[in-house]
């Protein structure tokens, strides 16, 4: 149960930022499986996404099952936010619950889209060790660094992309990217289609995601999404639902 309370310790402290400020448009790293955005919270704002994952491996008789997916970012100061998330999960049929390993991490805001220039962001993350079921806890700290980007094609059309490289126990690291295409419905509705994949010396796997996120109240959002694996290693599909709400 440790990172739950460290999410709820989190939490806590984190609300003690609460301010007023100008309402932005509420920007989520949900509900792509691939793609993070680009976009890093205000300061004195508190960001909490989270969901439900359901994903089937017919070819290895498994499943995955997440529930609920959490995600907590925190603005700090401009331009950089403070993260943490945690899963509980099941792994396989007839598989106990466990709890996944703490995840800490920051991100910072690099550039803004200007021209060709994108707008870009650097996500750090490290999945701490020796917290979580025992079952999945990890001997080393595990860190993960990804460069995401976003760029305006139209009033209504961008691109989100994001190349990630992650030590997750191996002796070899684990490379990933990710493409999004990002359609504004209107003010409340949009829409996305994504490829994304993981590659490393001794396996790879490459997937399409594809969903929506409707804008109920402007601190208020549910999305859905699902998608098919396209690689051998990739699971066969899955898919999941959630909300995020803004402080």
């Amino acid at each position: 149960m440790k990172p739950i309370f460290f999410l709820c310790v989190f939490c806590l402290s984190a609300f003690q930022l609460w301010a007023q400020n100008e309402k932005e448009p509420l920007i989520t790293d949900r509900p792509g499986e691939g793609t993070d955005a680009a976009f890093v919270v205000s300061p004195s704002t508190v960001q909490v996404e989270m969901g439900f994952l359901y994903q089937k491996d017919d070819a290895a008789s498994q499943k995955l099952v997440l529930y609920p997916t959490a995600l907590v970012r925190v603005g700090i100061i401009d331009r950089v936010e403070l993260r943490a998330s945690a899963n509980i999960f099941e792994d396989g049929e007839n598989s106990p619950t466990y709890i996944s390993p703490l995840i800490l991490g920051t991100k910072v805001h690099l550039t803004e889209n200007q021209g060709w220039i994108p707008q870009a962001s650097l996500l750090v993350n490290f999945t701490l060790a020796d917290i979580g079921s025992e079952e999945v806890q990890t001997e080393y700290a595990q860190p993960q660094i990804k460069l995401l980007m976003n760029h305006t094609i139209t009033e209504w059309l961008g691109l989100t992309t994001n190349l990630g490289i992650a030590w997750e126990g191996a002796s070899y690291p684990v490379q990933s990217y990710a493409a999004s295409f990002d359609i504004t419905v209107n003010e409340y509705i949009g829409a996305f289609g994504e490829f994304y994949g993981f590659w490393s010396s001794m396996d790879a796997s490459h997937l399409f995601n594809a969903g929506g996120t409707i804008l109920l109240l402007p601190d208020f959002q549910i999305d859905l999404a699902g998608g098919v694996g396209i690689s051998e290693n990739a699971p066969d599909y899955y898919a999941g639902a959630g909300v995020s709400v803004r402080f």
